[in-house]
């Protein structure tokens, strides 16, 4: 696979240059000769007026498009509430060009006359990146974020509902290109509690410049959450309600008000999500040559209910300086039955045995954070300086109780009755701080260097108890108190050129890190202190505006989670619990991918993960107790290779489709639970979204997914598929819209595996929830016209709280 890639990368670069491609810039004005900001600017080929590219006006009025070939073209310009208007043709050779103003009339006509077409695509392909376009879509309204992110190209779920990106873990996960700090269980239940009726795109990032945090082995998924932009005062109200085997239901507000240079923007969210699971597990487990098997059946029974919300300022203070200032919040509630069976004995037929267990849990979440974000122009050629200043807090408090007995095949009492019950609450705090700057080395180059210093506490109290004799005593095997405390602080630097038809961008980032994970009962305590450098770097070859080649190098970091290095049991139910690791080792990556896109609407994306010391979930066994429980450890070496491809086609007028197709291919070699194994395996993702505009008013969404069976650690997976359909009715007021949708409408996804490895025989099936109707209402409230654009930030430490 080296040897190909070196191939590919020496004829890449042994390509001859062409002509030199260059920049256009202009700008759009109003007829009384005022800038309009955020009025659209595309650029044309003038013999056929074919869309080339499309850029948005700055609040000067000024566009600019880059890397134009040589050729003759011309430039339309569009704003709502005036007339469109095009620039003369003009012709490029190898000179920079500026072209007159172009002057736009108002348009006097009334509103409800005024017809505006264009859509964008279900997905849209970038260079480095693939976006899934949710905004006004029936399949994302009443949906949650983690259903909507799950369809996004190259994206899955394991089979502990983590987040995949390529069939590979370790995905950082950002909101508006901000971290979450979360993963695991935390970051499932906190996409769970997001409404997919505020997100506008799922954005799918494979490649990496030294200004981005060095975590995510694999990549990124940055949801981009709705930004109103319209002038004045204005909101837009959703209200969903939902049933499956159980009811749901969510409810959201936006408001926005922006005059002259303060705009004050606010949302806030409601839901309340009731669903259930069954789990049938059959496992067999050996001692001295005997077989005992075990044979459980689950059901799970949740409750969610959330009150997210987030308010802020953006204040213009002077023509080169923006201070933006915003806090979020959420508090969640979850509720949680689980009542089982498991039949025990010589055959899943012939049990001697049964464990009769339930537990019952409520969990407390609160997420706060505050962001402080200065924006400063030095001056007119480019120079900018960017400081962030970002704090967040976490607080969980789970109380679960467990009852536990065992009786003979008769049903009669074997064992005394186990009561049980645990307490964890689990504090996590967040300080961070960094800058960026840019500065223009040229009109084709330019240099970007920053800092960024945080700083994490994580505190996890685990107090486990158990009834004798009608009074709650302390269980000194299970209790825990661990304590993680992390420093990283990270600088980069970035060079950004382009000569002739190639471009390139390279850079490199260190980060220090200190960490210090310290179990105050167990008296373990584990500290480090490294020092790491991530060089990237992306050449781009265009041979003109429909063929695109580049080809990028990242190395990257996924750092274990704090939940993953706690030494204590998370117990799932009397036999099953998921096991910390305080020695386990960060894992690092390094990824070639080879991008090719045709005609700016085909992309091709070969890639390349060769991860050492990789994060492997293991199993251990008790087999006298019968116990099974899960661990992560650094146990060898992951060499994975993929294949996208994303192919829009547009049938007829009125429906077009967007076809995802992913190939993976997996190569282990190391040890899982004490057995050295290589393992191979190829996964098949793929995905078809179809979109019929039916009428004006009625468009039609249908989308289907399959996943192929494969083999992933210890397990092998069953495929599956599903399709959803949906639609979207809106009124002739405009502002007024409903949408009804099915999830899962033949109730086929459930993922369901087996484990056949060494010591460890097992079986585990699922039936979920997943077969939902939902009907959601919205309406747009406020002036309509006009835009505006927020500013996010972006951090890296909230992606791994536990």
């Amino acid at each position: 696979m080296k040897k190909y890639f070196y191939f590919l990368l020496l004829n890449f670069l042994i390509v001859s240059f062409a002509h030199a491609q260059v920049k256009v810039t202009g700008k759009v004005h109003s007829a009384d000769h005022l800038p309009l900001p955020l009025a659209t600017a595309y650029l044309m080929k003038a013999n056929s007026a074919v869309v080339l590219k499309a850029v948005v006006t700055n609040e000067s009025g000024e566009y600019q498009f880059t890397d134009v070939g040589p050729g003759n073209y011309l430039v339309e310009a569009k704003m709502v509430g005036y007339t469109s208007n095009r620039s003369n043709s003009f012709a490029i050779d190898k000179s920079d060009y500026s072209l007159a103003v172009i002057e736009l009339n108002a348009d006097n006509r009334k509103l409800e006359e005024v017809t505006v077409e264009g859509k964008r695509p279900t997905v849209e392909s970038k260079p480095g990146k693939l976006i899934l376009n949710v905004e006004n879509s029936p399949l994302a309204a009443g949906n949650n974020a983690l259903d909507i992110v799950q369809r996004a190209p190259g994206v899955s779920l394991d089979n502990n509902n983590n987040l995949q990106l390529m069939g590979q873990s370790g995905v950082a996960v950002t909101i508006d290109g901000r971290q979450t700090y979360m993963s695991g269980e935390q970051l499932l239940s906190f996409l769970k509690s997001t409404d997919g009726n505020q997100i506008k795109s799922v954005e799918v990032i494979t490649t990496r410049s030294a200004k981005d945090d060095a975590e995510g082995a694999v990549g990124t998924i940055n949801i981009v959450l709705k930004k109103n932009r319209m002038e004045g005062f204005n909101g837009t109200f959703n209200l969903t309600a939902g049933s499956g085997e159980k009811f749901r239901g969510n409810s959201s507000l936006s408001l926005n008000y922006k005059k002259n240079n303060t705009t004050l923007f606010g949302s806030y969210a409601y839901s309340d999500e009731k669903s259930y699971r069954k789990l049938y597990i059959d496992r067999v487990i050996q001692n001295e040559g005997k077989k005992k098997y075990f044979n459980q059946k689950s059901t799970l029974d949740e409750d969610e209910r959330n009150h997210s919300y987030r308010f802020g300022v953006e204040q213009k203070t002077s023509s080169r300086n923006t201070l933006t200032l915003q806090f979020n919040g959420s508090n969640n509630t979850e509720y949680n039955d689980n009542d089982s069976r498991t039949n025990i004995g010589t055959s899943l037929s012939a049990y001697d045995t049964i464990l009769s267990s339930s537990s019952s849990f409520k969990e407390l979440f609160d997420r706060y954070s505050a962001n402080l974000n200065n924006e400063f122009k030095i001056d007119s050629n480019g120079r900018k300086l960017t400081v962030d200043l970002d704090w967040s807090k976490f607080r969980s408090s789970k109380r679960v109780t467990y009852r536990n007995e065992y009786f003979d095949a008769g049903m009669n009492p074997v064992a005394p009755l186990e009561n049980e019950r645990s307490g964890m609450p689990i504090g996590i705090d967040i300080y961070v701080a960094k800058f960026d700057y840019e500065h223009p080395l040229s009109k084709k180059s330019k240099l970007e260097m920053g800092a960024k210093y945080s700083n994490v506490k994580s505190d996890n109290d685990l107090l486990f108890e158990k009834l004798q004799k009608d009074s709650w005593t302390n269980d000194t095997t299970r209790t825990n108190h661990f304590v993680y405390k992390e420093q990283i602080a990270a600088g980069y630097l970035d060079y950004n050129t382009s000569i002739g038809k190639w471009s390139l961008k390279a850079g490199v980032r260190g980060e220090y890190t200190m960490s210090d994970g310290n179990s105050l009962t167990k008296s373990k305590r584990v500290k480090r202190d490294y020092f790491q450098l991530f060089p990237n770097a992306n050449l781009t070859y265009s041979l003109n505006e429909h063929h695109i080649l580049s080809l990028g190098y990242t190395r990257k970091v996924t750092r274990p989670n704090y939940r993953q290095l706690n030494p204590f049991d998370y117990y799932i139910d009397k036999l099953t619990f998921e096991r910390g690791n305080p020695y386990l080792n960060p894992q690092f990556s390094n990824e070639f991918t080879l991008n090719y896109t045709l005609l700016q609407r085909y992309n091709v994306t070969l890639g390349v993960n060769d991860v050492k010391d990789a994060i492997v979930e293991s199993m251990g066994q008790d087999s006298v107790r019968g116990e099974t429980w899960v661990v992560r450890e650094n146990l060898g070496r992951n060499l994975t290779s993929y294949l996208n491809l994303n192919i829009p086609v547009t049938v007829l007028k009125i429906w077009s489709m967007n076809n995802n197709i992913t190939g993976i291919y997996f190569d282990f070699d190391g040890m899982i639970s004490g057995i050295p194994i290589k393992r191979k395996s190829f996964l098949l993702q793929a995905s078809s979204m179809h979109n019929l505009k039916l009428s004006k008013s009625l468009t039609a969404n249908v989308n289907l997914r399959y996943f192929s069976p494969f083999k992933y650690s210890v397990y092998d997976l069953e495929g599956r598929w599903d399709m959803e359909v949906g639609a979207t009715k809106t009124f002739k007021d405009q502002r007024s819209s409903l949408k009804l949708a099915v999830s899962d409408l033949f109730n086929t996804g459930n993922q369901n595996l087996v484990t056949t490895f060494g010591q460890f025989d097992s079986q585990i099936r699922q039936r979920q929830d997943r077969r939902v109707v939902r009907l959601t209402y919205s309406y747009k409230f406020g002036n309509l016209k006009n835009n505006y654009r927020k500013k996010d930030t972006s951090n890296e430490e909230k992606e791994r709280a536990q």
